[in-house]
């Protein structure tokens, strides 16, 4: 026998950690109250078509056409790897039906369990469903083909008005078929008689089997559109939203400050003469004198709610891995119509912070307020900011060994910072230019010129400076990173000097 190559040569395999995703910042949400489809159980379904949702919804219904403004803006969030989401609002409170009782068992493998059934042809069990004892005997496992042979023996001797018994491909499942506080289906115990079949089948109590009781109809008291907006936030991450139902006045401020915490955009359309006034009176200007630039706000004379998804849909497109993919909504054709306004109209919309949709020459566009920031300037920061953390990360995560706490390990950091920035800078939402604010850090002259070379600094803390509680707790010094916004050219003044 030839004598083993590990007595000459060891190799032992470093592989890299599973890295984490960056937030997909092109998932949109229309939040509908209509009913049917979903409820507070089932709070959100998503979507890549048109046609999907109106299998859902029906094509006449109004949740139906909010989507249809969705998927008919182009380009739209499809087409940047996004998704669109229809989440549910309990407006007006819900009725929940009585559910049925269940007993939900272990996952089992097939090829484990039929071996063990085959030896047996007296395999048995006892199961209470709804308050009556059922004893299932003379299983016969030697000549099962499938577990779902097996299965089938059970649900013959269960009848099918007791009780569903399925094997699911990973789990047997028992369902009663009463609804209601009554209906229980419970766990199976062995008979005096047979063998006990419960283990093998894993629905035994202590095999990992679980137990659901039925429910009585409950009422659901109705919940605020803050409230639905934290239950979907916490079952989908979703970076856009626009409700189909006017947001009330009295949640406006509550939502604006939600949206800013949370990282995500809320598109809100206004009307009525009231919303043009810089008034503190007036929800819109009270979220501009806020600075919540992530509650978007738009004007529409007619009340077209519909302006909220297509602008929505618009914005959310951006790839951030292309190059010079960076937009500004300013000029943007939607798929709405275009409304006809005053230059009163117009510039107490731009005041107030309420972006519009008109037509010059004829031509439909989108004209932008930067009195609550632009979207773009939020939407952009957004996707950056979770692309550093991201990736920063992931450095740490999938590293083999250790990013150790020496210089080395600090430029690696500082790398993975500047790579992130780069892909930034290519993509158009910074560039090389002027910094044209006060604040600096490190040597200025350094910092000034990468500015205008590059269109970022990055810049670590030196590992001699940190302090002796941060370095036993392996902290990186600090990394701090200033970038140069790209901005994006929305009007121009021209001067024609003419000589006769």
């Amino acid at each position: 026998m030839s004598a083993s190559i590990n007595n000459v040569i060891n190799v032992t395999l470093l592989e890299e950690g599973k890295a984490a995703a960056r937030d997909n910042i092109n998932v949109c949400a229309i939040v509908t109250s209509q009913t049917g489809v979903l409820s507070t159980v089932e709070r959100w379904r998503s979507y890549k078509s048109a046609s999907a949702v109106e299998q859902d919804w029906g094509a006449s219904s109004v949740t139906a056409a909010f989507a249809n403004a969705f998927f008919g803006t182009s380009p739209n969030p499809i087409s940047a790897g996004g998704t669109l989401v229809i989440g549910f609002w309990n407006a007006a409170g819900e009725t929940l039906p009585e559910t049925a009782g269940l007993l939900r068992g272990a996952e089992i493998s097939q090829a484990v369990a039929l071996p063990a059934l085959r030896q047996k042809a007296d395999w048995s069990f006892g199961i209470t469903i709804d308050g009556t004892d059922h004893e299932v005997t003379g299983i016969d496992g030697t000549t099962a083909a499938t577990l779902s042979d097996v299965v089938a023996k059970i649900q013959a001797a269960i009848t099918p008005a007791v009780a569903s018994v399925v094997f699911d491909g990973s789990q047997i499942v028992f369902t009663s078929k009463t609804t209601g506080a009554s209906s229980v289906v419970g766990f199976p115990v062995a008979l005096e008689s047979g063998s006990f079949i419960g283990d093998v089948l894993a629905i035994a109590d202590g095999s990992g089997a679980t137990q659901v009781n039925g429910k009585a109809e409950s009422q659901v008291d109705p919940e605020k559109q803050l409230d639905c907006l934290s239950q979907l936030k916490a079952q989908v991450n979703v970076k856009g939203v626009a409700f189909i139902d006017k947001i009330l006045s009295a949640q406006v401020p509550l939502i604006a400050a939600w949206a800013k915490a949370n990282s995500v955009l809320v598109f809100e359309t206004f009307t009525g003469a009231a919303a043009l006034e810089i008034d503190p009176g007036n929800p819109a200007w009270a979220v501009t004198l806020a600075s919540q630039g992530n509650f978007r706000m738009l004007y529409s004379k007619a009340g077209n709610r519909k302006f909220g998804v297509s602008y929505m849909a618009r914005t959310h497109t951006v790839n951030f891995s292309g190059e010079r993919t960076a937009i500004t909504l300013h000029l943007k054709t939607l798929n709405v119509a275009a409304e006809s306004y005053s230059q009163t109209e117009i510039d107490k919309a731009k005041a107030v912070g309420l972006d519009i949709y008109t037509t010059i020459k004829d031509a439909p566009c989108v004209l932008t307020s930067d009195a609550n920031d632009f979207v773009d300037n939020v939407y952009n920061l957004m996707a950056y900011v979770d692309a550093v953390q991201t990736d920063s990360f992931n450095l740490l995560k999938t590293t083999p060994t250790k990013v150790p706490q020496t210089y080395y390990g600090v430029d690696q950091l500082e790398d993975c910072a500047e790579k992130t920035t780069r892909g930034f800078v290519k993509a158009g939402v910074f560039n090389p230019g002027t910094w044209t604010l006060p604040d600096f850090f490190g040597d200025r002259d350094m910092f000034l010129r990468n500015i205008e070379q590059n269109g970022y600094y990055v810049l670590a803390g030196d590992l001699a400076d940190q302090s002796t509680a941060d370095r036993q707790a392996r902290k990186s010094p600090v990394l701090q990173i200033a970038v140069k916004n790209a901005g994006a050219v929305h009007s121009e003044d021209i001067i024609i000097n003419f000589n006769k």
